[in-house]
């Protein structure tokens, strides 16, 4: 069985490291990806969006590029296994060729400092997915979890609480119809309510939430609510299940595979099985209390699927079917 990953921070675990992608401790790597059966992963170029006057010398533009950079020296290095995807016409190739295939994706929009030109000069550079926020407010909309504005004691007194007033700004509504031209992938994991609401509103293809789970499963505003799930289904959208304890479960007991697929369920019950995929959110989470620690191990969560009453056909579509088909859409040749 095929498996698409939505998002993986394993990029990230390289730079802050002196390991490599063909064999590391992370939890991903290129041997874990072929001993999970892996079609296509794809990698996020997590740049947080921290405040210029917090450090001058930091530029989330400068560091975006520094990660594309890295990115396509470990691709580089290992190309008896996997290859860079532009086109769906590349990912088919891939598949016929048995590589593995590497999409390079963006987590936190504000990397293009609300110049359209950078976004263009993101897709040029081979970027074929962004996601508009990551927990700080830029110049494309507005989070659920806004560093900016509240500080962690407030949140820990508080909770965290959806933001249900601050969407697309005119500039995010400008990078959504510029998303939708170039042929890139509007993630919406992150974004505030009011966000989504707007994406779906103004957005021509299908979206992603590529690293989220059920709301009302697990009550977490980093979670998709059922009207959101519904609308998504509407757009022809894909949800990525994120295996992260904290969006699977509320008590601090140890996350399950079964855990995982009662997201799985109660998405499916709700909106069917064409919407489903999965965003593992791999080494931009801990793996000390999920069962699911790493890629090799996916064998578990098919396992568990049809345990429970899957059919073939509904775990292929979960696992790739889904997101290909949302790719196709979006991709221009």
């Amino acid at each position: 069985m095929k498996i698409i990953d939505m998002h993986c921070d394993t990029i990230m675990a390289l730079m802050n490291s002196n390991e490599e992608l063909r064999k590391s401790n992370n939890m991903i790597d290129l041997e874990k990806l072929k001993k999970g059966d892996y079609l296509l992963q794809c990698f996020a170029m997590f740049v947080p969006y921290v405040s210029r006057k917090e450090d001058e010398n930091y530029s989330p533009f400068e560091y975006c590029h520094k990660m594309i950079d890295k990115y396509y020296q470990e691709l580089e290095k290992n190309q008896d296994l996997i290859a860079a995807a532009y086109t769906y016409e590349d990912i088919e190739k891939n598949i016929a060729s048995g590589k593995i295939t590497a999409l390079l994706t963006i987590e936190e929009g504000g990397v293009c400092l609300g110049n359209i030109e950078f976004l263009r000069n993101f897709y040029r550079l081979g970027v074929r997915m962004m996601t508009l926020t990551w927990n700080f407010k830029n110049e494309i909309a507005t989070p659920n979890i806004d560093y900016f504005s509240v500080s962690w004691e407030k949140i820990k007194e508080e909770g965290f609480k959806p933001n249900t007033t601050d969407g697309l700004t005119e500039f995010g509504i400008e990078v959504v119809k510029e998303m939708n031209r170039l042929g890139m992938v509007i993630d919406c994991s992150h974004l505030g309510d009011k966000g989504f609401y707007d994406v779906i509103k103004y957005s021509t293809k299908p979206i992603v939430c590529s690293h989220s789970c059920s709301r009302t499963i697990c009550n977490h505003v980093r979670n998709m609510t059922d009207d959101m799930l519904l609308k998504l289904k509407m757009n022809g959208g894909v949800v990525g299940i994120n295996y992260c304890h904290d969006f699977i479960k509320e008590d601090n007991s140890f996350s399950t595979v079964k855990d995982v697929v009662k997201h799985i369920v109660y998405i499916k019950n709700l909106i069917g099985i064409d919407y489903i995929g999965l965003g593992s959110d791999f080494d931009g989470i801990g793996n000390s209390d999920i069962e699911l620690k790493d890629a090799s191990l996916m064998g578990l969560l098919l396992d568990e699927l049809r345990n429970q009453g899957f059919s073939e056909e509904d775990i292929d579509k979960i696992c790739y079917k889904n997101v290909l088909r949302v790719f196709k859409a979006n991709f221009n040749k």
